[in-house]
């Protein structure tokens, strides 16, 4: 590992660590005390423990280690390690870091602080995570092993699906209006996600030109399940015949498709675009007039 490759795997663990501590932030000051379960394993752990007592963060642990082991041969070692620390860091400090409440129940007002807050700190700390090349498991992860098994269910269809019965339960295990006050908060995390990995875009366009474009496809094909198309190109100043690789990839997709390109060929001409919409297999389905 060179010097640019060393500083780089340093900014992503710096970058996970902080996500961690700020989704810890998040969980523990704003969005449990205040029984809002925006979706994710760990809003079915706040409803498990809301019945039976058991820690939260235990629980989000045990729900993805299997998850993990399902999908470990397709995460690959460095994003794999990364994710496993980032996953089990957070689920053990949800549980030991003594963190305040510090809005405690009692108006809807406070709730709506609760709820806002919660969204938006634990999405900086899920956007830190992400852009530091990991993630901590949940609906994500089990929703691209559904889909890789099951290919008539896009990504996207099976988290909304995943968040949207945890939010649901919460109406019955807590009450309604902390379900509510839950679609809140899940709606400030995302956009605060996609503010901090790409952007207002929630996907990206790249076409890259390489010498190695054969060994980017594939590994982007493999590791990423993710299509590319190779466009016939010719370089004018230099002549030279060169395919030209055509990938469109959702916004948490993005830096490990970086980290494949300059893996592969450090010297890799990239240009992305924002995409407005994507219609198709892997995003939305194309449904006709």
């Amino acid at each position: 590992m060179d010097r640019k490759q060393l500083r780089a795997e340093i900014v992503n663990w710096v970058q996970i660590v902080l996500g961690i501590l700020l989704c810890t932030a998040a969980y523990n000051m704003f969005i449990i005390p205040n029984e809002i379960a925006p979706g994710g394993f760990t809003g079915i752990a706040q409803l498990i423990n809301h019945v039976t007592g058991l820690p939260v963060g235990m629980l989000t642990l045990a729900l993805n280690v299997p998850l993990f082991a399902l999908s470990a041969r397709s995460l690959g070692l460095k994003f794999g390690a990364r994710s496993l620390f980032a996953s089990v860091g957070l689920s053990i400090l949800i549980d030991v870091l003594p963190l305040p409440s510090v809005i405690p129940i009692d108006t809807t007002e406070r709730l709506l602080l609760a709820s806002v807050f919660g969204g938006v700190v634990a999405g900086a700390g899920f956007g830190l995570i992400i852009r530091g090349n990991a993630t901590t498991g949940g609906t994500d992860m089990l929703a691209k092993l559904v889909s890789s098994r099951v290919h008539a269910l896009s990504i996207g269809m099976i988290m909304f699906a995943v968040d949207g019965m945890v939010i649901v339960a919460s109406a019955f295990v807590f009450d309604v209006v902390s379900a509510l006050f839950a679609l809140i908060c899940t709606f400030f995390m995302s956009e605060v996600i996609d503010f901090l990995v790409d952007g207002l875009n929630s996907a990206r366009a790249y076409f890259i030109i390489s010498g190695q474009s054969e060994l980017i496809a594939q590994r982007v094909m493999s590791e990423m399940e993710r299509g590319i198309t190779g466009l016939d190109g010719r370089g004018m100043y230099s002549g030279q015949d060169r395919q030209v690789l055509l990938c469109v990839i959702s916004r948490t997709e993005s830096p490990q498709l970086r980290a494949i390109v300059s893996d592969c060929d450090p010297t890799a001409f990239i240009i992305a675009t924002n995409v407005h919409e994507v219609l198709g297999e892997g995003f939305r389905p194309i449904y006709g007039r």
